[in-house]
């Protein structure tokens, strides 16, 4: 079921996965389902990030099996989902965790996680440590205020500063105009959208700030569960989990923010989408922690599901009703079992977004940078240009006037793939001292990425 974290250990250059996991079953008695409240946190294994082994732990037992790779069962401290890896290779205890637990649905004979109270709700955030990232030592908790704000969707981040924020589903009250799909599960009939805390240390935590809901430009039937973002610079890049509430699938988008407040999704079409219905990843991708870079390489491990989060048609339970053309809909509770394949996505890093003409064809798109003090400096560009088309730039001036000698005309024109190529304009590639901004016209181009460089680089 993923909720939890992927990454390459830097003590031992192991890839290492803390992932949940579920009995699986083979039959839906009736309005109930195991899966809700046996999510064990299971631990994994790989050299290469690609071929992966479960480690046989004596941690917790499983009946019939000496060994299992379970780290977390259910009298530890009942379910246990988004689980949020750190190493600090440095500590004396390397390995640093906050991850959900409690009774959830039920199923806890003693509201505790091991030696720390249960939570008030359903869920609570817990701090964990270990020494070798298998066994581990619970140290605080419930997080007050709880990080998660008592919902079941909560990832924690460390900054580079050594602060930590935390991303996670809450409901926003419902605004005039907002549409809730009947069947869907959602027992607070809310949006289902994203919260953002922050702390100092990772035990006291500030109040909420709401950073992603439905806007005017997404449809009536969308929600948000996760933003699982990664540092750039300049920033942050995430995978953001899009619920699509009336055919029960979840893809990915991809968005960007300067603050990781403010979030912005310049395509609403999935970056991840989902294949066939049947299929890993047809129903539903739940995402791990966080992006991983390597190298030139972004990867996103996540969970595919087979199925939907939820029956749409189903004609045995109450209550029932008539929307449009369909006969019946059935209110299923709750979410149906996640049969999943843990899967891995890959993206080229430096080309995750690109700037280019909207209309094609022979006509030409433009865009003008923001000023900046770019005198005695070289325009350096990540661009692919299609055959037939160019890239082209001038100069301008504070008053948008172009520099003699750096106008288009002077420009040698950018063709083919670069990722990192100067721009030259009758040979010289260092801007004069009034160049303040950059005016780029693309013909069937992509400018992925541009910078101001000093002359020796």
């Amino acid at each position: 079921m993923a909720h939890g974290t992927v990454l390459r250990d830097p003590i031992d250059g192991l890839w290492k996965a803390w992932q949940v996991s579920t009995p699986g079953e083979s039959v839906l008695a009736g309005l109930k389902t195991e899966h809700e409240h046996q999510r064990r946190l299971t631990y994994l294994e790989s050299k290469d990030g690609v071929n992966w082994y479960r480690p046989e732990l004596s941690i917790a037992l499983w009946p019939g099996y000496e060994h299992t790779n379970i780290i977390f069962d259910l009298d530890s401290g009942g379910t246990s989902v988004y689980a949020s890896v750190f190493v600090h290779p440095e500590k004396d205890w390397p390995y640093e965790m906050f991850v959900m637990r409690g009774p959830l649905y039920g199923g806890m004979k003693e509201n505790r996680v091991a030696h720390l109270p249960g939570p008030d709700g359903r869920l609570g955030t817990y701090r964990y440590r270990s020494k070798d990232g298998k066994a581990w030592q619970a140290i605080e908790g419930p997080i007050h205020p709880s990080v998660g704000g008592g919902g079941d969707v909560s990832y924690v981040y460390r900054e580079p500063d050594g602060s930590y924020v935390s991303y996670f589903k809450s409901y926003p009250k419902t605004r005039e105009g907002d549409r809730i799909i009947l069947y869907d599960n959602n027992p607070r009939a809310g949006l289902r959208s994203v919260s953002r805390r922050t702390s100092l240390d990772g035990s006291d935590w500030g109040g909420d700030a709401l950073v992603l809901t439905r806007d005017w430009r997404d449809p009536d039937y969308a929600q948000f569960l996760e933003i699982c973002p990664v540092k750039v610079d300049g920033g942050y890049v995430a995978l953001v989990n899009y619920y699509d509430a009336v055919i029960q699938t979840m893809c990915l988008q991809l968005a960007a923010s300067r603050d990781g407040v403010h979030w912005w999704r310049p395509d609403r079409r999935p970056a991840l989408p989902n294949p066939p219905l049947g299929e890993y990843g047809g129903g539903m991708i739940w995402q791990m922690h966080s992006p991983i870079i390597e190298g030139n390489r972004m990867h996103v491990y996540y969970a595919g599901s087979e199925g939907l989060h939820g029956e749409i048609h189903d004609t045995r339970f109450e209550p029932q009703v008539e929307v449009g053309n369909e006969t019946v809909l059935g209110f299923q509770t709750p979410t149906l079992p996640f049969n999943t394949a843990l899967c891995r996505a890959t993206w080229e890093f430096d080309r995750l977004y690109a700037l280019a003409p909207s209309v094609g064809g022979v006509t030409k798109g433009e865009a003008v940078t923001k000023p900046g003090k770019f005198g005695g400096r070289k325009v350096v560009v990540n661009t692919f240009v299609k055959d037939g088309g160019s890239l082209r730039a001038e100069l301008l001036d504070d008053a948008g006037l172009v520099v003699p000698g750096f106008s288009l005309e002077d420009n040698t024109a950018v063709t083919g793939d670069h990722r990192r190529t100067a721009l030259e304009w009758n040979g010289n590639k260092i801007a004069p001292g009034s160049a303040v901004k950059v005016r780029f016209v693309f013909h069937r181009a992509f400018l992925y990425g541009f910078t101001w460089e000093d002359p020796e680089l």
